[in-house]
């Protein structure tokens, strides 16, 4: 993967590589028809009664900071089978997966996002409100850290 992939296809793997792990771990994990508007994949249960509606973002192998949202990913969905993969991919294939639950992540992006707001430039300007929020790595939390690979929650929603 060393040359430089299309956003579309970065995203196709990411979803692709988090639909393997699911399968991997016992769950019917199918992805979703493009231009889903807001979940990327369906994890079951094998008798189809529990499921897990996952929304997958992914960093490309050159990208060293975070991950990249609309700024609709502040919005609570208040559903507790929604879930957020972030997926890391690495120059090997090993990627590594960061799992939220949807809430929780839109109130990590939302309060990061506030905090940069209430930052003035260097100038001592007020920052302009944009159409993207982020959550990069280097402002991880020792929480955040501990989602990495951890896929328990799921595993509690879906029946692990």
């Amino acid at each position: 993967m060393s040359k430089k992939l299309s956003n579309s296809l970065v995203g196709n793997a990411g979803e692709f590589y988090v639909c393997a792990e699911l399968s991997r771990r016992g769950y019917l994990a199918l992805i979703t028809p493009k231009n889903n508007p807001l979940f990327d994949i369906v994890a079951a249960a094998p008798d189809g009664k529990k499921t897990a509606y996952v929304q997958v973002k992914t960093r490309s192998v050159g990208n060293t900071i975070g991950w990249k949202f609309g700024k609709d990913i502040t919005i609570r969905e208040n559903n507790r089978n929604f879930f957020v993969v972030l997926v890391n991919l690495q120059e090997d294939g090993l990627s590594e997966f960061y799992v939220y639950k949807h809430d929780e992540l839109a109130d990590i992006v939302d309060g990061n996002y506030k905090d940069y707001l209430a930052k003035p430039k260097q100038d001592g300007s007020k920052r302009k409100d944009v159409s993207f929020r982020w959550h990069d790595e280097r402002d991880f939390t020792k929480k955040d850290r501990n989602r990495l690979n951890n896929w328990t929650p799921i595993d509690r929603l879906v029946g692990k």
